[in-house]
């Protein structure tokens, strides 16, 4: 009897664990916005600014999500944008928001749009890193970005001779992984 309770005692939580971890990457979704989530809260310190007055926006339109007024985050985020587009972190952020709240098809939006600046940035790592979550809410945008993505990642040739007629341009094998 003893026995039976011991091994109950030490198989059930790994039982548990397991069946955790099965859920939890079970949603591919899921996962991609997580990721999302996580390299927003990364780069949080490192936003481009232009001056303390649009950091004090932006700092208010995060305040106003930690404190849950989703509308006011929402506001202030349009508001510094409108003032900073140039900002991917701050659309990026505005996209977790939108996807938090279920407003999904603005958030493939703002991931969008933050994924073309950061091409434009000369960050394709960074944007090519959406590209599964943005694929996933609106595969027409996704393929739009993965032509820019290709093309801004295109190595030029050492030689100046035109390509094989006959040979097909081979994307590339690996692209960078964040972990």
């Amino acid at each position: 009897m003893l026995s039976k309770v011991a091994n109950w005692v030490v198989w059930s939580p790994l039982i548990l664990f397991i069946a955790f971890l099965v859920y939890r990457h079970s949603d591919s979704v899921k996962s991609a916005a997580d990721h999302a989530v996580s390299q927003a809260k990364s780069i949080a310190g490192q936003v481009a600014s232009n001056g303390p007055a649009s950091n004090a926006e932006l700092n208010q339109a995060r305040d106003a999500y930690e404190k849950g007024d989703v509308a006011a985050a929402v506001n202030g985020y349009k508001a510094y944008l409108a003032k900073n587009p140039g900002n991917a972190d701050a659309h990026g952020e505005l996209g977790n928001i939108f996807y938090a709240t279920g407003n999904i098809p603005e958030a493939g939006l703002a991931y969008y749009n933050a994924a073309n600046l950061l091409i434009d940035q000369k960050q394709p790592d960074r944007a090519d890193a959406l590209m599964p979550l943005i694929g996933q809410i609106n595969p027409a945008l996704a393929n739009d970005l993965s032509a820019r993505l290709a093309q801004a990642t295109e190595q030029p040739a050492d030689n100046n001779e035109p390509p094989n007629p006959g040979e097909q341009p081979q994307p590339p094998q690996n692209g960078p992984s964040y972990n």
